[in-house]
C-alpha cells in the first residue's frame, strides 16, 4: 500500500518580491493552521517529506510539521518549483518509500491529484489531498485513476 499526501503551499504574500522569495501571508498561517487541525484528526503515517525550495513552501512544511510534532528531514529541491504534472508524475514514481509527503506548487499540485484520483481536483492555497493506493507496493507501480481519496481538504478561511 502506498500513501500520497499532496499538500499546496498556504497563501502567500503579495508579488514585490521575486516569486521565490514570497513568504507566506497571515491567510497563509491561518490556512496552515486550519489544515493542521484536519491532519490531526486523522492517523498519519510516518513518511518521507518532499518540498520546493520557495520560501513559502518550505515555510508551509515546517511550520505544518511543527504544528503536528513531526521530526526529521524536509527533502526540499528545486525540481518541485516548476515541473509540470507530468513532472511531477514521474518524479513520484522514482520514490523508494510507501508514504510521500509532497508540498508544491500549482497547477502541478492539482494536476497529480486529479491524475492520480481519476476525478477533477482543485487544490486550493494551503490544500490537502490524501490518496492511498490499495494495491501499489512501490511508488513505481503507482497509475492513473488507481488512487482512493482518503480525503480532500480545503481551508476556508474568513
Amino acid at each position: 500500500m502506498i500513501d500520497l499526501i499532496l499538500i499546496r503551499h498556504a497563501h502567500s504574500g503579495p508579488y514585490d518580491q521575486p516569486d521565490k522569495e514570497r513568504q507566506l501571508s497571515l491567510q497563509g498561517m491561518e490556512e496552515m493552521i486550519l489544515l493542521a487541525q484536519k491532519l490531526k484528526s486523522v492517523h498519519l503515517p510516518s513518511g518521507l517529506w518532499l518540498c520546493s525550495d520557495a520560501k513559502r513552501t518550505v515555510e508551509t512544511a515546517t511550520a505544518l510539521r511543527s504544528e503536528l510534532g513531526i521530526l526529521g528531514p524536509i527533502n526540499i529541491d528545486s525540481c518541485w518549483y516548476q515541473a509540470s504534472g507530468p513532472d511531477y508524475v514521474n518524479l513520484i514514481e522514482k520514490q523508494t518509500r510507501p508514504v510521500i509527503y509532497l508540498v508544491a506548487h500549482n497547477p502541478s499540485i492539482s494536476y497529480v491529484a486529479s491524475y492520480y484520483s481519476g476525478t477533477l481536483i482543485q487544490m486550493e492555497t494551503g490544500g490537502c489531498c490524501y490518496l492511498r493506493f490499495q494495491y501499489a507496493d512501490s511508488p513505481s507501480e503507482l497509475s492513473k485513476g488507481a488512487g482512493d481519496l482518503v480525503f480532500n481538504f480545503n481551508p476556508q478561511v474568513v
